[in-house]
């Protein structure tokens, strides 16, 4: 058991504390704030400027003791245990504040800032400063966790051990759930004119090859998905919203739709994918995710947004509201990394409202079209990617996720062959 000593009583310093010694280092710990309740056989964190004989000490950035979030300039350090520091400070244990460093990164501060966006309204990672200080693909404070971890072993001759293990997540985004079948008399129609148009003549084949001699839909890759990834935990996200320029799925009302979401939910979770238009529109969000739990017949509490949509700290909230209580959102479309500096289960802390909501955040590291279509990596490159992002994890006992889509390992066009990428992302080693 650890003691934390502190003056500050503030919603952010023990929102702070609980994010790095819980649910990171896995810890237990208790704050006091008068010295008198110390005992010299105590391993005590001394969060202050005050000394204590023997405390591990760690001076205040002041971050924690205000509730401001106007831009700022931020000191940071690249050396020191191969570990990039931010909020230095001096003539201490780690020679930054790890409490106000890692409460900055996952509250997202910067995002309250204001920004360039791109044409879907999201922030961009060229507006973070991890990606201007290039540090992007670290989980910095699981990183800070680990080495603090070690330090205070060291400091105190104790053996303080983290729960946490390595683990891989499968998740997939089925925001079409077939390429051909079951779209409508008039959706087919159109699909086939656009391909004869087009002059596409392998679209059109596979079109009446699917539709008329029962061949197996390019989307359909669920047998595939299922198989390899066997003994890994999967999550599906079904987008249900209603037809719209960014949402070209198949009917909720659809009976094979149901079934799949029936049969699915046999072996993986589920969560509703809200739609592109849903975006800050919390009754058109909630109608979808009642779809999603009549057809299943189950509650549904898992989320990922279509497009990754996620505007902060607005789209907690409606979560909140709607009874959403995991989100796998936070991450970029446009890069890979970690956008909020971490690989493991977070709790959200609203900035505006000055309290820790309850919704917990699984970040992922990558997406399929991140790779290909934004970064336009080759597979030889992606492996690559995946493979170090995978070890950064492994390093230190996160959780792996990336974002999969049925359609994209249907190993035709552009992702011929990226189903080699799929299954070194979700190997377990």
């Amino acid at each position: 058991m650890l003691k934390v000593y502190s003056k500050i009583k503030s919603n952010r310093f023990y929102y702070a504390l609980k994010l790095v010694l819980t649910q990171v280092c896995k810890v237990e710990f208790v704050v006091v704030d008068n010295k008198e309740e110390l005992q010299p056989s105590d391993n005590v964190i001394n969060y202050s400027g005050e000394r204590i004989e023997g405390s591990f000490q760690i001076h205040p950035f002041g971050l924690l003791s205000e509730k401001d979030f106007s831009k700022f300039d931020i000191s940071f350090d690249y050396g020191g245990e191969e570990m990039v520091k931010l909020f230095l400070t001096e003539f201490d244990a780690l020679g930054f504040d790890i409490f106000s460093a890692s409460f900055f990164l996952a509250s997202r501060m910067e995002e309250y800032w204001k920004f360039d966006t791109d044409k879907h309204q999201r922030f961009l990672s060229t507006n973070c400063i991890a990606h201007k200080l290039g540090i992007l693909h670290l989980p910095l404070i699981n990183i800070w966790g680990k080495v603090f971890l070690s330090k205070i072993n060291h400091h105190f001759n104790s053996e303080l051990k983290t729960k946490s293990v390595f683990s891989v997540i499968n998740t997939i985004d089925i925001d079409n759930a077939w390429a051909f079948k079951n779209k409508g008399f008039y959706r087919t129609l159109g699909g086939v004119g656009k391909s004869m148009l087009k002059g596409d003549l392998n679209d059109f084949k596979n079109r009446l090859a699917t539709l008329l001699f029962n061949k197996k839909d390019p989307y359909d890759t669920y047998e595939y998905i299922e198989k390899r990834a066997a003994g890994v935990k999967s999550i599906y996200f079904f987008l249900l919203g209603d037809r719209a320029v960014y949402d070209k799925n198949v009917s909720h009302k659809n009976r094979e739709l149901s079934g799949l979401i029936h049969e699915i939910s046999k072996n993986s979770e589920i969560g509703i994918h809200p739609s592109y238009q849903s975006f800050l529109k919390p009754k058109l969000q909630k109608e979808e995710k009642n779809r999603l739990e009549k057809i299943a017949k189950i509650p549904i509490h898992k989320a990922r947004k279509h497009f990754l949509r996620l505007s902060i700290p607005e789209s907690y909230r409606i979560y909140v509201e709607n009874g959403i209580t995991d989100d796998y959102t936070m991450g970029y479309a446009e890069n890979i990394g970690f956008r909020a500096g971490i690989c493991t289960p977070f709790t959200f802390f609203d900035l505006l409202q000055d309290k820790e909501l309850p919704i917990t955040i699984h970040p992922f590291a990558y997406m399929d079209g991140t790779l290909n279509q934004y970064l336009n990596l080759s597979i030889e490159e992606a492996l690559q990617k995946i493979e170090f992002l995978k070890n950064q994890v492994k390093n230190v006992n996160g959780d792996f996720i990336g974002i999969w889509h049925n359609e994209t390992l249907n190993d035709m066009g552009i992702w011929k062959g990226w189903r080699k990428v799929y299954e070194a992302g979700i190997k377990k080693i």
